[in-house]
């Protein structure tokens, strides 16, 4: 009887041994997996509980080594010190030992704990020739060309080729060389030998990413992602990849996907995910991001950031606070958008102060921004707040910036001219001028007005259109700045508003639905005094009765009618604008 307890204890406990070290193995292979796909908490936490249930030289390795490739480099020592003490005969501690001077850039110490490991193992053990190799792959005090020695060794010792882990850290050696030949070549070897192999993909992949082919990349990425969805380090090498295709918004959500898949909390990490989250216009994701960040980063352009973001999601005083909060500690980088943005911030404010400090950063991003005519951005303020004289010059510099001008610049630009000429010489702002020079000045901006008005009707008609109130402006435009010379006026005006009632009354485009009712009655009016002044009172009554079609009861006309020789009514053409509201086209 008790023979048969002691088999059956005996039974168990060798049951037990022999199911607990393939688990074991399992559990470390699951670990190493979670390290290559940057699920850094998951396999610290398996790692550390087998390096704690069982203290061995191997798994006390295996916890230096996630904590080595994590960036804990004084907790990867102290592993690997318990582990070289757990099993002086074992050389993977001292390995490990090597990539910890590597990464705290002491070669020679590195060079020397290696060549000890392989020397001890008379370079035929293959896991410490692959470690060893990596370990000169891993940090920023690489040597690629020893570690490419050391693999070969490595591959050698693999007779059947069955470890894609050796291939995989070829080609990253080679990688590092930037021989991108052989690198593809070796993650190629590895997908032969494990087909389904993502971390190769996502390897090709992050070749042709530096090599700035960003299609092939992605197609490499997205094969990594059909072999492995949950490897993380495709996501964000994806989204390198989409950023740099402009597809900010995927570039987003895939970014995002790898801090779900990864579990990190690294700040810059999240960083990266508020910047692409920005790219994206997606402002208030971004500002979620950056939020999670505060006291974590201190990096100056977190409020470059925030400044954006809350120009364009209205929040002005905060942008106006973060903009000039970056400006002020990081001078050395700030630059036409920054600018730009607070600007905008400043000018959205809705004060007079803010009006002023808006046009001014405005004007300091203009000359150098490359996304946005900011001239004509200033020009509008001022023409919103009737700075036309202010406005006309800021049109003209748009016109002169944009290699491809609106059709509504000319149009701005014109109506900006005309209704500051009558303001000339009554400016309190602008030098004192005599009656002649007020004279000539007006003159100038009626013509300027004329010639704006005139390229913007060419550029319309060449697209097949028209727009009517391009020739009435010019009409009007001529007939004020040559007001005293009547016969010029005439000769000048007459022309643009014939071409005027032509395209008001027959319009070319069946939708133009605008009501042209005022302004051919000004039309109509003014060439009926130029006949009257021609002494054509039949043409003049023509006129007239083209008015009385409009409004019956038009007082000057009847009047002018009503009298024994017909004359010209009285009042002077408006020289009021339209709304801004234009039917122009850009």
């Amino acid at each position: 009887m008790m023979n048969n307890q002691r088999k059956s204890l005996l039974t168990i406990l060798f049951v037990g041994t022999s199911l607990a070290a393939p688990l074991m193995a399992q559990d470390v292979q699951t670990a190493l997996k979670d390290v290559e796909a940057e699920r850094f908490n998951k396999a610290g936490q398996t790692l550390t509980q087998l390096a704690t249930s069982s203290p061995s030289a191997e798994n006390q390795f295996y916890l230096g080594y996630y904590y080595l490739r994590s960036g804990q480099i004084d907790q990867a020592k102290a592993a690997f010190e318990k582990g070289a003490a757990a099993d002086k005969k074992d050389q993977l501690n001292n390995i490990g030992l090597a990539g910890v001077a590597l990464a705290k850039k002491d070669r020679a110490t590195a060079k020397t704990l290696i060549d000890n490991a392989v020397s001890a193992t008379k370079s035929k053990d293959q896991n410490v020739l692959l470690r060893a190799g990596e370990m000169y792959t891993l940090e920023e005090t690489n040597d690629p060309a020893e570690a490419i020695r050391l693999l070969t060794i490595a591959d050698e010792k693999d007779k059947k080729n069955e470890n894609p882990e050796i291939e995989m850290t070829l080609g990253d050696a080679y990688f590092l060389k930037n021989d991108g030949g052989n690198a593809i070549s070796k993650y190629e070897n590895a997908l032969a030998i494990s087909p389904n192999l993502a971390e190769a993909n996502y390897k090709i992949g992050r070749l042709y990413l530096r090599g700035k082919n960003y299609t092939k990349a992605q197609e490499y990425f997205k094969l990594a992602i059909q072999n492995d969805p949950e490897f993380a380090p495709t996501y964000r090498a994806y989204a390198d990849a989409l950023a740099n295709s402009r597809a900010y918004k995927s570039a987003a959500q895939n970014y995002e996907l790898y801090v779900q898949k990864s579990g990190t909390t690294d700040p810059e990490q999240l960083l990266d995910v508020a910047r692409y989250k920005f790219l994206a216009e997606d402002y208030q994701g971004a500002t979620a991001y950056l939020d999670q960040l505060k006291g974590k980063v201190n990096n100056p352009i977190i409020d470059r950031m925030y400044g954006w973001a809350y120009t364009a999601t209205g929040k002005n005083n905060e942008a106006v606070e973060a903009l000039n909060r970056f400006i002020t500690s990081s001078p050395q980088k700030v630059m036409s958008d920054d600018y730009k943005y607070l600007g905008r911030a400043y000018g959205q404010l809705g004060t007079p102060e803010g009006d002023s400090l808006g046009i001014a950063n405005l004007e300091k991003a203009a000359s150098q921004d490359t996304t946005d005519n900011l001239y004509r951005e200033i020009a509008k303020k001022y023409y919103d707040s009737k700075r036309f004289d202010k406005a006309s010059d800021y049109y003209t510099k748009t016109i002169q910036r944009d290699k491809k001008p609106q059709n509504n610049d000319f149009l701005w630009l014109g109506l900006s001219s005309y209704q500051y000429a009558p303001r000339v010489g009554r400016d309190s702002s602008a030098a004192p001028m005599d009656t002649a020079q007020i004279r000539q000045v007006k003159q100038q901006y009626y013509m300027k007005a004329d010639s704006a008005f005139g390229q913007m009707a060419q550029r319309i008609e060449a697209d097949g259109k028209t727009y009517p109130l391009a020739y009435y402006y010019r009409a009007m435009s001529n007939y004020y700045a040559y007001a005293k010379e009547p016969e010029k006026a005439s000769s000048s005006a007459t022309p643009y508003f014939e071409k005027f009632i032509e395209q008001a009354t027959t319009p070319k485009d069946a939708s133009d639905k605008t009501d042209y009712s005022r302004y051919l009655v000004t039309a109509y009016k003014t060439l009926a005094g130029f006949n009257i002044a021609k002494k054509d009172d039949a043409k003049a009554k023509e006129y007239f009765n083209k008015v009385l079609e409009i409004n019956p009861n038009d007082p000057d006309v009847k009047k002018a009618l009503e009298e024994p020789k017909a004359a010209s009514p009285s009042g002077r053409p408006a020289t009021k604008a339209p709304a801004r509201k234009s039917t122009a086209g850009k």
